[in-house]
């Protein structure tokens, strides 16, 4: 079984993130959306969630895992 993540990426001139088919949006910037998501990741209390980026060459990078607290 896979771990939840929050996915966060650029789209429409502007970045979100996605977390079980929610979206939150609109971030200026992608360290606002990657503080954003990490602190919507704290508060499942899940050790096993992860924030991922997915840059615009779809390369992705765990930003943050659960693990790690």
């Amino acid at each position: 079984m896979s771990s939840p993540h929050f996915i966060v990426y650029h789209r429409d001139a502007a970045w979100q993130y996605t977390y079980r088919g929610s979206i939150r949006a609109p971030f200026s910037t992608r360290e606002q959306a990657v503080s954003a998501a990490i602190e919507a990741a704290r508060e499942t209390g899940d050790p096993g969630v992860e924030v991922i980026v997915q840059n615009p060459e779809t390369v992705e990078e765990t930003v943050w895992s659960g693990r790690e607290t």
